[in-house]
């Protein structure tokens, strides 16, 4: 303060500059403490999600582990599946079947879901698959549209007329013509002779000849569609014969020199036994059994294949799936649905591996990328009508 001559007291102005300078510091002094607490309290909350972070990995990381460890254990188990509710690894007893097969002791084997193990890639064109062996063709499951009959060869012509038939338009696809031809050949070094073979692939415009001759025969007794189903007892509809496949043929005896050999029914003569006892070894099997026919040891399948009348007709395989049809006595039919249910089985011929079959879901490709076991020595592949795709591994001892 001051004193003036009037003996008053004044207060000294303040300076805005200095007061301005004051707030500015305490301003910063707020921005910076703000600062450092959120600094901290970021921080913070950095380390607590990175921890969070790490024991959701950790979590992630030992349930991977541990399903990793489950499926191990079922991919290398041949009695073991995982509950599909709990996720729970189940162990079981895997189904086996077994039987005598000329003096051999086969085995045949689930192996449920297990995968092939060792593999290389082989791609196959879907008209390979088709001829394959194993395409299901009955009443209920035509010809797929693309089927092709360009690969289709003469039995007469090709055997050089060895094989007997009854015209030069009897044919086959070169699979089931071998494995003909190899039963034929094999009966011959037994002493048995006089084979032809009545008729095989039929065309659609044969079966449809056929169809209509039989629905005009009946005409005069049904109309509509009930004269189309009386028909289909007789003749299947076009499409949905097993003659369309090009894989069967019907057997019979016949000697041009002797005409008292032809007068036998085939199955009951020295030729039909045999050929009916072992055509498995060679990929054939005896299409459609019926009641006490071939004999009476087999079972009526005419429930399954919807055949009942009796035909000396055998169908070409391959000789993976012939053998496993014997051992389980299955009809084609039976045996395409029985592989749904049990995609991987192994064939077993007294304790050693001969055979490995294993059937995928396949959808409409023009070629398919098929995976083969390294020690396999060779295999058939094939589309079975069904929506699946059957791979068939031999394994020479």
């Amino acid at each position: 303060m001051r004193i003036n001559s009037n003996k008053s007291i004044h207060k000294r102005k303040r300076d805005p500059y200095r007061l301005l300078l004051r707030l500015t510091v305490i301003l910063v002094i707020v921005v910076a403490v703000s600062a450092a607490i959120f600094a901290l309290c970021n921080a913070a909350v950095q380390t607590d999600y990175r921890a969070k972070r790490a024991e959701i990995e950790k979590i992630n990381i030992d349930g991977e582990q541990e399903f990793n460890v489950r499926l191990n254990e079922l991919i290398s188990s041949q009695n073991a599946s995982i509950d599909p509710t709990t996720g729970d690894l189940v162990r079981e007893d895997l189904a086996y079947w077994e039987t005598t097969l000329a003096e051999r002791t086969w085995r045949l084997e689930d192996e449920g879901y297990a995968e092939l193990e060792n593999t290389y890639i082989t791609t196959v064109d879907r008209e390979s698959l088709i001829t394959g062996g194993l395409l299901l063709v009955n009443p209920w499951h035509s010809l797929p549209a693309d089927f092709n009959d360009s690969t289709l060869v003469s039995v007469g012509n090709t055997s050089g007329w060895k094989i007997a038939v009854t015209d030069g338009n009897v044919r086959l696809f070169p699979v089931a013509f071998d494995a003909l031809q190899a039963m034929i050949n094999a009966a011959a070094e037994d002493n048995l002779s006089d084979y032809i073979v009545r008729e095989a692939y039929r065309s659609n415009d044969t079966q449809t000849e056929l169809f209509n001759k039989r629905m005009e025969e009946l005409s005069s007794r049904y109309s509509g569609d009930i004269l189309i189903e009386q028909t289909k007892r007789y003749v299947n509809y076009p499409g949905t014969s097993e003659y369309q496949s090009g894989l069967s043929f019907r057997m019979d005896i016949y000697n041009r020199e002797n005409p008292e050999v032809g007068k036998q029914k085939f199955q009951e003569s020295d030729q039909g036994k045999w050929f009916t006892n072992n055509s498995w070894k060679y990929g054939v099997i005896f299409r459609f059994p019926t009641q006490d026919f071939p004999t009476s040891a087999w079972e009526d399948k005419s429930y399954k294949t919807g055949v009942s009348a009796q035909m000396n007709l055998y169908r070409y395989v391959g000789k993976a799936h012939a053998t496993a049809m014997r051992i389980l006595g299955y009809c084609l039919e039976e045996y395409l649905e029985f592989l749904i249910q049990h995609p991987h089985i192994c064939l077993y011929e007294d304790g050693a591996l001969r055979y490995e079959i294993y059937r995928i879901e396949a959808g409409t490709s023009a070629t398919y990328d098929l995976p083969v076991p390294n020690p396999a020595t060779s295999y058939i592949a094939s589309l079975d009508n069904l929506g699946g795709l059957v791979m068939a591994y031999a394994y020479e001892q």
